[in-house]
């Protein structure tokens, strides 16, 4: 298979990585939208079962995240040193990951309906609003950047690393829900403690090995394939545990989880056939969401809570119309306080 890196629209951005981050910020929001409501209620009826089905649809949002990231850092033209990592690209996370907290830390404990309590702003300002644990992730696996890169640096060595993720990161977690045999599969990985594939370090080496490959359209059509099984495992899986264990459930709705990884691949490779070699600029939507997808990550969940305290919600209507409708208003206003945020001289690439 020859290298394909593929195009970009003229200002050193890779066209189809930029149409990937505009697809998950979208898939994001809309998750999000899609998720309160379900969490709420039982896991039974057409209603829950929507619900259920459009985030099974776009878990493959995060993943995609870190393969967009792969496929740049791991990429070895791009120069990269230890001082570069620990005085510029993690200290950023860090600091968006500790304004970001200390903003979500004082609307959840001052705001009406509020504990007030300073005890409980430290402890959440330390432990992070639900979506802010990416920053982290990132900044982790950008302190493990140059093993990675060491590891990628022969495709075969890449591979041999994802075909360990395979069982270890996505199989075996599921495998220990199982009664009897969970708990010894459990007990003997305790033993082995096989880390090195664990975590999203995976879905950085996917990206990178995905991104330099020519795929041919019978492969496409096979991944195109895994993708929808994958879907649909998480889907049934879902609603299957759900209704057993009498809530709604999230255990296959985990990033590192054999459907996920499948539709995530899916998406990374059909987006890359559909724009990798196209020629020209990405439609001005598309180009804005791309620009400001952290800017949007970091500040939307404000203005859900916002519409919450008002009242909309997903239950204004059916899912199929209220999860859209939800989105659209949280993603705009979203967008452009990313926008401004990231005009702000200095500290906007930190915000931003």
């Amino acid at each position: 298979m020859g290298r394909m890196t593929g195009a970009n629209d003229g200002s050193g951005r890779i066209r189809y990585l930029e149409m990937l981050r505009a697809i998950a910020i979208v898939a994001v929001v809309v998750l999000h939208a899609a998720i309160t409501e379900w969490h709420q209620l039982p896991p039974q009826g057409a209603r829950w079962e929507t619900l259920a089905w459009i985030n099974s649809a776009l878990r493959f949002c995060v993943p995609v995240f870190f393969m967009i990231s792969g496929a740049l850092l791991l990429d070895p033209a791009r120069p990269l040193s230890l001082r570069g990592l620990w005085r510029r690209r993690i200290p950023r996370l860090l600091v968006a990951f500790a304004s970001w907290s200390l903003l979500y830390a004082i609307v959840e404990v001052y705001a009406p309906g509020g504990s007030g309590d300073p005890a409980e702003l430290a402890r959440r300002f330390f432990t992070g609003h639900f979506h802010l644990w990416f920053l982290l992730a990132l900044a982790g696996l950008y302190m493990v950047l140059p093993l990675l890169r060491a590891i990628v640096r022969d495709p075969a060595t890449g591979w041999y690393f994802v075909a360990l993720a395979g069982p270890f990161a996505f199989a075996f977690p599921l495998l220990e829900r199982l009664p009897v045999v969970g708990e010894v599969l459990s007990e003997v990985l305790g033993t082995m403690r096989v880390e090195l594939v664990l975590g999203y370090s995976v879905y950085f080496v996917l990206g990178h090995l995905l991104n330099r490959m020519e795929l041919r359209r019978a492969q496409l059509v096979w991944i195109a394939s895994a993708g929808a099984l994958g879907l649909l495992g998480t889907g049934i899986g879902t609603s299957l545990v759900s209704r057993a264990e009498g809530g709604s459930d999230e255990l296959f709705f985990g990033f590192l989880t054999p459907g996920v990884g499948l539709a995530s691949v899916a998406v990374f490779c059909l987006a890359r056939a559909r724009w990798g070699e196209a020629p020209g600029r990405l439609p001005w939507l598309a180009a804005a969401l791309a620009a400001n997808s952290l800017g949007i990550y970091l500040v939307h969940p404000l203005f859900q809570r916002l519409y919450r305290e008002f009242g909309l919600t997903t239950e204004i209507a059916p899912p199929l119309l209220s999860v859209p409708l939800l989105a659209v208003l949280v993603l705009i206003p979203s967008l452009a306080v990313a926008a401004l945020l990231r005009r702000i001289p200095r500290a906007g690439r930190y915000l931003a």
